[in-house]
């Protein structure tokens, strides 16, 4: 038996290894070593934290991404995917010269690969200094809610947000909105909003360079209910001595307000005042609505302010002259004396001709109150006894005052 196993032994083991080597031919024929490309396959950075804990912030500059070309086996090429290569980049170990390996593999596969190859074999990247700043959050709406109703508050909890970022990106930032839909709403609501950031152009920033400290933000809209009451503005004060105003017009002559239904209910309308003392000319003017409000509503009309137009014109004149005889000192305090210290007293009277033409110094006459007054000399005014539609410019006279002694007196002129 062991002669026919040692037979022809040398041939044998050739055969054997023969019979291998086209094993392995045939193996190599069917599944040969060849190579797949993969494309933009991102590449993953870690330990980030290692240039934040610096006070900086980063961005690619190149190398965010590789092209990776695998040799194996055709049975391994045939089973890979785009997802099975990993590259990574760990931006702990960064150079002098902001830049870093990028190490690819394949996971699960590491022995079945013949080799790999890379287009890229460093990530550059840009240092900047690391910014925080803080900003109000504004609440802005979209949408018409329903009719009849107001949207007054709108406040975000938090209103206040951090933003961080690259110290030239943060210094690009305008504002932090959240946006609600109000549309159709009839009652006050809060909700969760995202906050955008935007640019000083009112571009809207990209995330991914911005980290905000909230990533939502509550917040509540207060309805209130509307209602439509008629506008009235008064004329107050007096024009210029010699002018009266002639025609006062303004609008608009109703307003919408908002409020509670009980503090709507006691408003049924709004009374203004405009003020025309000392005026002698024609005037365009515009006044705020709102200060003529007292309750606690809100004016939301289109317009927040009236417009308001005056006519002035200047009346006729008359002057009339009296000596100081002529003019009666009334309530003269018992035991005192007045006596005037000029001789001439001259008034003008304004009014229409044919109103003035009615008036002389005959059926006027002059007078001083001299009720309350003290010992000395006082300033009083000149009255006169006057018609409708005629006015008398303001005189003041000086009126010295003293006693009259043991004997009862009248009014005595100098």
């Amino acid at each position: 038996m062991k002669e026919k196993l040692t037979r022809n032994l040398g041939l044998k083991i050739l055969s054997l290894l023969m019979a291998v080597f086209i094993w392995l031919i045939i193996l190599n024929i069917a599944n040969p070593v060849i190579q797949k490309s993969f494309y933009n396959i991102p590449v993953t950075k870690i330990n980030e934290n290692a240039i934040e804990q610096k006070d900086k912030v980063y961005e690619v500059v190149s190398g965010d991404s590789v092209d990776v070309t695998v040799k194996a086996k055709r049975s391994v090429i045939e089973t890979l995917h785009a997802t099975d290569i990993k590259a990574v980049a760990d931006l702990s170990e960064l150079s002098l010269v902001n830049a870093v390996q990028i190490k690819v593999s394949v996971p699960g596969h590491d022995r079945s690969i013949v080799d790999i190859s890379q287009s890229a074999s460093t990530m550059k990247v840009s240092l900047e200094n690391l910014k925080t700043e803080q900003f109000r959050i504004n609440v802005v709406t979209h949408g018409e809610v329903a009719s009849g109703y107001y949207a007054k508050d709108k406040t975000a909890s938090p209103n206040i947000i951090q933003v961080s970022g690259a110290e030239t990106v943060i210094n690009r930032i305008k504002e932090v909105d959240v946006d609600v839909d109000v549309s159709n709403q009839r009652q006050s609501f809060e909700k969760s909003a995202v906050p955008k950031v935007y640019d000083k152009n009112g571009t809207l920033m990209e995330e991914d360079k911005l980290k905000l400290n909230y990533d939502t933000v509550d917040v509540a809209v207060n309805l209130l209910q509307t209602k439509t009451v008629n506008l009235y503005i008064e004329v107050t004060g007096t024009p210029y001595p010699g002018y009266e105003y002639e025609k006062f017009e303004f609008e608009p002559k109703q307003v919408v307000i908002a409020g509670e239904k009980d503090e709507l209910d006691k408003v049924q309308y709004i009374m203004g005042e405009y003020n025309i003392d000392n005026q002698k000319e024609d005037k365009e003017d515009q006044v705020k609505i709102s200060d003529f409000i007292k309750n606690d509503v809100v004016l939301i009309d289109d317009n927040q302010t009236a417009v308001v137009n005056l006519k002035i014109r200047r009346l006729d004149s008359k002057d009339l002259s009296y000596n100081t005889s002529e003019i009666e000192m009334r309530n003269v305090p018992t035991g005192l004396m007045a006596s005037l210290k000029s001789n001439f007293l001259h008034v003008m009277l304004y009014g229409n001709t044919d109103n003035l033409n009615l008036v002389n110094k005959y059926n006027v006459k002059p007078y001083i109150d001299l009720k309350g007054v003290k010992t000395g000399t006082n300033i009083l005014p000149v009255e006169l006894d006057l018609p409708k539609d005629v006015t008398l410019n303001k005189t003041s006279v000086a009126v010295n005052v003293k006693h009259a002694g043991s004997t009862e007196s009248r009014a005595v002129m100098d």
